[in-house]
Order: C-alpha cells, then structure tokens, then sequence
C-alpha cells in the first residue's frame, strides 16, 4: 500500500501508548499507518517462506515469527483505533481502516497460535481471512476507495 507525503526515513513509532481518544498529529497517524502495514509484511515474509503444503512441524518452525508480526500488528492496531485527528480527511480514514487493522490484528493472532499447535488447516484459514482484511485495507486506501 503506497502512502502519499511518506518519502524519506519514516520517524520512529512512539512506543508511548494511545490513550483512546486522544487527537495525535498527522505525522504521528501515518507513523502508526506505516507500522501496521510493516507488521503484515513481516508476516507475509514469514508466510512466504514456508512451502505450499507446510509440515506440522514447519508451522512450528514459523509460529515464533508469526507471534511476533502479531504483537506488533496488534500494537499498532489498538493505537490507530485508539487515536483521533483533527484533520477530517485522515480521521474518516482511520474511522474506515481503524477495524480492519483490528481485524488483520487478530486473524494473524489466530495464525501464530494455529501454527504453535501445528494445526496447519487452521493456520491456513486464519492466513485466508487476513488475506481478506488486507483486500479491505488496500481498497478503502487505495485511489478507487472512499478515503483517498
């Protein structure tokens, strides 16, 4: 998902949590943005790196860095729902986005624990509804989507 004005080195994620309602800036806003799409390329990457018909025990292998992409993916989640902007544009934005990152949040979350049993069907299933979420998230930010 390409962000527009995001060039250059992208600032530090605040590791400060958002407390619910709180108006952040709009550079902070797109910090968390660009945080929540790193942590689903992380655990595509993970993904990605197993084979077509992965082993219960190559699902074992994968669910550590699984676990990780989804704390941070939950982490970044929370704080985009969590927060407000005063700029109306990124605030319908994050109001439309803001549960699907929930949403990929916790599908991957299912994936790590699927993959930690070795229950590589519902890792699958899990893998299957994120790839769902980020469709959404791609078309509600994308040039056809309603916020862009």
């Amino acid at each position: 998902m390409g962000l527009a004005a995001c060039g250059g080195a992208p600032d530090p994620v605040s590791t400060v949590e958002v407390t619910p309602g709180t108006t952040v800036s709009p550079p902070r806003y797109m910090a968390l943005v660009r945080e929540a799409v790193a942590a689903a390329r992380a655990a595509a990457i993970r993904l990605d790196a197993l084979p077509d018909a992965p082993t219960t025990e190559q699902a074992r292998g994968a669910a550590p860095g699984l676990a990780a992409a989804a704390a941070r993916s939950e982490a970044a989640a929370r704080q985009i729902a969590a927060a407000r902007l005063d700029d109306r544009r990124l605030e319908v934005q994050r109001r439309e986005i803001g549960p699907l990152y929930v949403a990929l949040a916790s599908g991957l979350r299912r994936a790590a624990r699927a993959a930690a049993d070795g229950d590589v069907p519902a890792m699958r299933e899990s893998v299957s509804a994120v790839a769902v979420q980020a469709g959404r998230i791609h078309e509600a930010t994308g040039p056809e989507g309603g916020t862009s």
